[in-house]
């Protein structure tokens, strides 16, 4: 990674590096097991499972990051089908924070920002972090950082400027103006 994209890359400064909770392998261990074992015809190939999740896991954990810069959320994962997914703070409709009986035996989080357009897939959410250390910190940056973009921003997602704020009330005046002077109707 270069030192423009640690800085202040595409996306602007990092405000938030995510750390992630080395119980993500413990957790995925358990969870690949758990569905080998509730398929039945999955339960001769658990010893398998558990040895290569040993190799696995770790590999995971040392590909997966997420960061807040000024104008996005970036994560990165992935062991053989690498993703690297850039959400715009400004398309962020919700982030939620949600553990299972797993999650919660293994003391981690998951984290899921949501999109406008992502309610339809089959992930349900655009961006889903399990074992972000202090999630509800980075949550609550999230959503602050979201906050600030778009009141920098105009409706139309364009940057506000008080000559447009004064455009529209003028607009608005006149259309005020006319319907007054047709009121009330004949």
């Amino acid at each position: 990674m270069s030192e423009q994209t640690e800085a202040g890359g595409v996306t602007g400064d990092t405000l938030y590096e995510a750390q992630f909770d080395r119980g993500y392998a413990k957790y995925g261990r358990l969870f690949v097991s758990l569905i080998a074992f509730v398929t039945v015809v999955g339960i001769p190939f658990i010893p398998f499972v558990l040895l290569s999740s040993l190799w696995y896991f770790p590999a995971y954990f040392r590909r997966i990051s997420a960061r807040l810069t000024t104008q996005a959320v970036e994560i990165r994962k992935g062991v053989f089908f690498r993703t690297e997914t850039t959400i715009p703070l400004n398309r962020i409709t919700d982030v939620r924070l949600h553990d299972g009986p797993l999650m919660r035996y293994c003391n981690i989080r998951g984290l899921k920002i949501e999109t406008a357009g992502s309610s339809g897939t089959d992930s349900g959410s655009e961006g889903d972090l399990i074992g972000v250390i202090g999630s509800e910190e980075m949550r609550d940056a999230i959503l602050l950082q979201r906050q600030r973009v778009m009141d920098a921003e105009g409706p139309e997602g364009s940057p506000r400027t008080a000559a447009a704020d004064a455009d529209v009330l003028t607009e608005i005046r006149d259309i005020l103006a006319r319907m007054e002077a047709k009121w009330p109707p004949s």
